[in-house]
């Protein structure tokens, strides 16, 4: 079995801290207290706190698009099916967490964006790449005449990712996961009012 480094220990550990207090109240003695490692290790490894949050954003946001592309290419289900399916989880995870974690990348939005241009530029790649999986997904469902959209499959998958950050922003504030599921409400029910024109215009065609 291969030994875990102690930079795998620390990112494990600092990403949860890092989640749960955010950037500012995130001390580097609380992630090597969390990890259970001196200090000094910390610096060894990463030099600064914004260099490690580097770090820790990636892996998180890295899981998020394997998970993503995982649901997104399989096109044997619906693709309302896999988009109900993608809040659901969502919404899952706030119950889990009683709504007190938000997402790590709206919640660094908020407090870095401002303040660390490097970390602004890779979070705003985080949202590109989280949509990428969902924009193909809607794209070929459009092209199989499964949905039709007015907008282009980018723009619309950009509006289901803002959505969903901003149920997410509100159901941190309430501590419900309420605001998700009153925005997949809304969702599926524009979705399928696209999906019944779709099937319309198709059986139109000679």
């Amino acid at each position: 079995m291969p030994r875990v480094s102690m930079r795998d220990v620390l990112i494990e550990a600092g990403q949860k801290v890092l989640h749960e207090r955010g950037y500012a109240a995130t001390a580097v003695q609380d992630i090597a207290a969390v990890a259970g490692v001196p200090k000094g290790s910390f610096f060894n490894h990463f030099g600064t706190k914004e260099a490690f949050a580097a770090l820790a954003l990636e892996r998180y946001v890295g899981a998020g698009v394997d998970g993503l592309v995982h649901l997104m290419d399989n096109d044997s289900l619906p693709i309302l099916q896999r988009i109900t399916m993608l809040i659901d989880a969502v919404s899952d995870r706030v119950k889990a967490t009683g709504g007190r974690e938000g997402c790590m990348v709206g919640n660094l939005s908020i407090e870095v964006a401002g303040a660390s241009e490097p970390l602004r530029v890779q979070l705003s790649d985080a949202f590109s790449r989280w949509c990428a999986p969902l924009a193909g997904a809607l794209e070929r469902a459009q092209a199989r005449g499964e949905i039709a959209l007015t907008v282009e499959s980018a723009t619309m998958a950009n509006f289901i990712q803002n959505g969903l950050q901003g149920a997410l922003l509100r159901a941190k504030v309430d501590r419900t996961s309420a605001p998700i599921e009153q925005f997949k409400v809304i969702l599926l029910d524009l979705l399928s009012r696209r999906q019944a024109e779709a099937k319309r215009t198709s059986a139109q065609r000679p």
